[in-house]
């Protein structure tokens, strides 16, 4: 009858429920709605289907000879106001990279989340384990007018790992003044170290 109120059922309310005469979608799956009028009903069946939701792993850098941050990732897609905690199962994000990795860039991966309602994708991250400086400090060395040049040597700090002048790619070229060079103070320069991870 023209004029009569219209009431709504949900027949799933794990799917949806009526409130205040309008449909509240709760989660994913089927529901026939049921509108009646006096003894007229009009059924449809509402589908809900799962919300696209991104995971990725956020970028990191640190350096080298030092622990890995906790990971931590990033999520894209979640709706009604929801956070991380709706997921059944959070992420795990793994990388190989550890204290002792070298100089360079390392996948976090991220996997394993759960989530009823959403369809879940994953994008990787980066992990860059960047150079640390390294101090070469030159020793003093002295000797007598026409005598041979010493041997040349250097002190380091900044060594991680146990590293050693032993991991350069290229030790260091001393040079100073020639051996014929009369009596005086002359400076000694040390150059040419390769160090990938300093």
């Amino acid at each position: 009858t023209s004029g009569s109120p219209i009431t709504y059922t949900s027949a799933t309310p794990a799917v949806a429920t009526i409130v205040a005469g309008k449909i509240h979608i709760v989660g994913v799956g089927t529901s026939v709605i049921t509108a009646t009028s006096n003894s007229t009903n009009l059924q449809q069946t509402l589908t809900v289907t799962r919300a696209p939701l991104t995971i990725t792993a956020n970028d990191q850098t640190r350096p080298y000879g030092s622990n890995n941050s906790p990971l931590t990732a990033n999520f894209t897609g979640l709706v009604n106001g929801e956070t991380s905690a709706v997921l059944t199962t959070q992420p795990t994000l793994t990388t190989v990279a550890n204290n002792r990795s070298r100089v360079g860039t390392y996948p976090i991966s991220v996997n394993g989340a759960a989530a009823a309602n959403y369809t879940i994708t994953y994008v990787a991250g980066t992990l860059t384990v960047a150079q640390v400086p390294l101090t070469v400090t030159v020793n003093n060395a002295s000797k007598n007018y026409g005598a041979a040049t010493p041997f040349l040597s250097a002190s380091y700090s900044g060594f991680q790992n146990g590293d050693t002048p032993g991991n350069f790619t290229t030790q260091p070229t001393f040079s100073t003044a020639p051996v014929t060079a009369a009596a005086g103070t002359y400076p000694i320069t040390a150059s040419g170290i390769v160090a990938p991870n300093y």
